[in-house]
């Protein structure tokens, strides 16, 4: 499996493990928020690069995204583009982190819009993509809307 296929891997085994628990009425011991570090107290934000003119995307639509994922210090830790292959995911199934389930509706097709998530909405206190994400991490996403359907 490549590296890039394995991120795209983790973001739904670690989103599915966690609405398991959930479910079940267990909170995960990995996202206890007693511990929230400074990291995550910076705000999520968005910023369109680029406006699409294409349909927009809501709850419910399947996406398909190129993306290129940064730390803040821009070290880079995953990239559809490097795969050339888009990710697609269906928005509001808990398949992917809480970031993007947030900051991709409204992007409209031939968009690009950046994402700024604080650890909260990302991996919160776990190190993830195999340690090359560092716990309490604020994520940078680069995100390109293909295709809405």
């Amino acid at each position: 499996m490549s590296l890039g296929l394995y991120f795209v891997n983790s973001f739904l085994k670690d989103k599915n493990t966690n609405m398991e628990q959930q479910q079940s009425g267990e909170q995960p011991e990995d996202m206890n928020m007693e511990h929230v570090s400074p990291a995550a107290n910076e705000e999520f934000k968005t910023e369109d690069l680029v406006v699409g003119t294409g349909a927009e995307a809501k709850a419910g639509d399947t996406v398909s995204v190129n993306y290129v994922g940064t730390l803040t210090d821009g070290t880079k830790f995953d990239s559809s583009y490097d795969r050339n292959q888009p990710f697609s995911f269906t928005i509001g199934t808990g398949s992917v982190i809480q970031g993007w389930e947030q900051g991709i509706p409204g992007m409209k097709e031939g968009g690009k819009r950046k994402l700024t998530i604080p650890a909260e909405l990302g991996y919160g206190d776990r190190v993830a993509g195999g340690g090359a994400i560092p716990a309490n991490s604020t994520l940078i996403f680069e995100v390109e809307l293909l295709n809405v359907e």
